[in-house]
């Protein structure tokens, strides 16, 4: 679970009082800032996956904030007296990140070999199983990931001893974490949708329900449908998974990056 910005707050605020100068850096200010503004938007609901590409966006310029927080000399002191743990949490947190990368690149590349078949008229019923099997692998997939999140998010806990520099690093890492949980989780789909519901149905339904629907769930009912006699609107949310997957894999390599950068401002840190 993404820490609340009370929580957040509190923690901070809590370690700082022990090793924090009595005034703080404004850097330490605008990073706090930031950070809880991450947080309230992380912990929004949404059921749109073109909603993690804004979320990712704002926790890259979380990243920046912290990258100018790294550069302050009695914060650099500071790690480099308890920063190994640290370093330790950002190196999973960016393989976290390479996988999801690949998950995302497999998920699209399923999703276009689908698109082409179904216009094509070709082979259809064999690209359907194709995708259904590759869907199940996914999920599987992402399962052993959660089940890896879950030891690194309880591990990340903040002991109320820990140095108030570690302590706000180590609050980026849960609220990276839990972006990544969420993108799991909607990627892996609610699977309540039952198998035999149309995507044409959505002409009588709600607009709650057209809120909480999940476009994994629609296109994994639409295809275990047995009632489906065009594929046409299929097609079009093929098309716009296929084009926002690809956008939210940009946000993540940019993200990426940003990791990369971060594990060697703490590697230079440590190493002196």
């Amino acid at each position: 679970m993404v820490p609340s910005p009370l929580r957040s707050k509190t923690i901070l605020k809590h370690a700082r009082s022990s090793s924090f100068p009595s005034t703080s850096h404004p850097i330490v200010s605008q990073f706090d800032e930031h950070l809880c503004r991450v947080n309230t938007s992380l912990e929004a609901t949404s059921s749109c996956l073109s909603s993690f590409t804004c979320k990712l966006g704002d926790l890259g310029n979380l990243f920046d904030y912290t990258e100018d927080l790294l550069q302050l000399p009695h914060i650099q002191q500071a790690i480099s007296l308890d920063g190994d743990e640290l370093l330790e949490g950002y190196i999973k947190v960016l393989d976290v990140c390479a996988t999801i990368k690949d998950l995302l690149s497999n998920e699209k590349q399923n999703k276009q070999d689908l698109l082409s078949a179904l216009r094509r008229r070709r082979n259809t019923n064999d690209i359907i199983s194709s995708y259904l099997t590759s869907r199940k692998k996914s999920k599987k997939m992402i399962q052993n990931i959660l089940k890896d999140l879950k030891g690194m998010m309880k591990k990340n806990v903040i002991a109320s001893e820990t140095l108030a520099v570690v302590s706000m690093l180590k609050e980026v890492q849960s609220v990276t974490l839990g972006l990544f949980k969420s993108l799991l989780l909607h990627v892996n789909g609610t699977g309540s949708q039952s198998s035999s519901w149309s995507l044409l149905s959505k002409i009588v339904r709600s607009k709650k329900e057209e809120v909480e629907a999940n476009e994994f769930d629609n296109v994994d009912a639409a295809l275990c449908s047995k009632n489906i006699g065009t594929y046409d609107e299929l097609q079009n949310q093929l098309r716009e998974m296929e084009a926002t997957i690809e956008v939210l894999e940009q946000g993540l390599e940019c993200f990426f990056r940003r990791l990369i950068k971060t594990r060697v401002s703490l590697l230079n840190i440590l190493s002196h």
